[in-house]
């Protein structure tokens, strides 16, 4: 029986309904306002249009259909209404991005309106940009919209001339080297390090052997710090079959050091398995790999024992 004037705790049965009643009530608020911008789409003033789909996006941001209508719109617009709007969309796209970061349909928008105001009215705005990255990524530095928004904003911030090329390679790897030492399980970082490095390497090939060597170092130490970490060998054996070549894997520089982190850390899965590709490449402890993968299959990692088996 409650109590006079004591606020009643409702179940955790009670507050699951409460929370599906709102859920059901902000879906049909939606889809009426959604079906009420499509059955006006073509008698609706263009700027009242525009402004029931900002208030409509702002709670729904992932709606592609609503943002192809404001294109529509915004590209019917007069030149100087028209850059006004897209300068506007910036605004709009980065309040939507704070209800969801990780909108795909909001980073596509905001390429789109660079893209414009570029083409359209000579307006460079990716430098700026890249703040707005960062902060972003402060926030959460794992979210791979951002750094695919980075990455795409770099691409048109490269410079034309090879020397200044060489130097914002160098500046974007040593960039994504300190994001990598705060934290060693950022998949994007290892992700984009592997393609400005390749663009490094392809710009200036004869830079190869000394930075695939500082290269080995960093994966290296980043798995002898945590082995237990994915991400890094991923990196890891990128770097060994990919850029470095079975031909230039040597025991002593590559395969030892996994080796001894391997009998420091005695079962981890991924050291193991990195070894046994590199075993089977090299052709050598052939059954000590089997072992390995019989060990994995059976006992470490069952849960991909087929993976396993399906080497030995």
């Amino acid at each position: 029986m409650p109590v006079h004037g004591q606020v009643k705790i409702r179940t955790s049965a009670e507050q699951k309904a409460a929370r599906e009643r709102e859920r059901a009530e902000k879906l049909q608020l939606y889809l009426t306002e959604y079906e009420s911008i499509l059955n006006n789409r073509q008698l609706t003033d263009l700027f009242a249009l525009l402004k029931q789909t900002e208030n409509t996006l702002i709670n729904h941001p992932d709606c592609f259909t609503l943002w192809n209508i404001r294109r529509e719109v915004i590209l019917k617009l007069d030149n100087d209404k028209q850059k006004e709007y897209l300068q506007k969309e910036l605004q709009i796209t980065q309040l939507c991005l704070k209800s969801n970061v990780k909108s795909y349909s909001c980073w596509n928008q905001r390429q789109w309106c660079l893209k414009q105001l570029k083409e359209n009215f000579d307006l460079n705005l990716y430098q700026n940009e890249l703040q707005l990255c960062q902060k972003f990524l402060e926030i959460d530095e794992r979210n791979f919209h951002c750094w695919a928004y980075r990455y795409y904003l770099l691409e048109h911030l490269c410079p034309s001339s090879s020397s200044d090329i060489e130097t914002f390679y160098d500046n974007e790897l040593t960039f994504l080297r300190s994001t990598i030492g705060h934290n060693l399980s950022n998949y994007s970082a290892w992700h984009y390090r592997s393609k400005y490095l390749d663009k490094l390497l392809e710009h200036n090939p004869i830079r190869r052997s000394n930075l695939l060597l500082k290269e080995w170092e960093l994966v290296l130490n980043a798995v002898y710090t945590d082995c237990s970490d994915q991400a890094a060998w991923f990196y890891l054996r990128w770097l060994l079959f990919k850029q470095l070549g079975v031909e230039s894997i040597t025991e002593t520089e590559h395969i030892k050091p996994l080796e001894e982190l391997d009998e420091i850390e005695s079962e981890n899965k991924w050291c193991m398995l990195a070894l046994c590709q590199l075993w089977k490449e090299k052709k050598i402890n052939d059954d000590k790999r089997r072992n390995y993968l019989e060990r994995l299959a059976n006992h470490i990692d069952t849960d991909r024992a087929a993976f396993y088996r399906d080497q030995i």
